[in-house]
């Protein structure tokens, strides 16, 4: 158990957000279309262990996708969120 992680559901997001990263540096190392094995050799560079459904399940829902497109999508729904409040300024 990571800390921090502390639900079932907080862990199986944990652990596909690994693969989602394994797979954005796979593109951004040149794969256009990273394949299952492309992203096991990631994860396994820093002693992850994959988890062969998550693959599966990034690969077709990214796959044929622009990141770029992707990752300014995401962010514009992150904005309806609001941010944490920042502590007071120093007085």
């Amino acid at each position: 158990r990571r800390e921090g992680v502390t639900t079932v559901r907080d862990q199986a997001t944990f652990r596909s957000m690994k693969h989602v990263a394994a797979y954005m540096l796979a593109v951004l190392g040149g794969k256009e279309s990273p394949t299952a094995a492309d992203l096991k050799t990631i994860l396994a560079a820093v002693d992850a262990k994959a988890d062969d459904a998550s693959l599966d399940l990034v690969i077709k829902e990214l796959s044929g996708k622009d990141i770029a497109t992707v990752i300014a999508e995401g962010s514009t729904k992150l904005v309806s969120m609001g941010g944490g409040g920042g502590g007071g300024g120093m007085a």
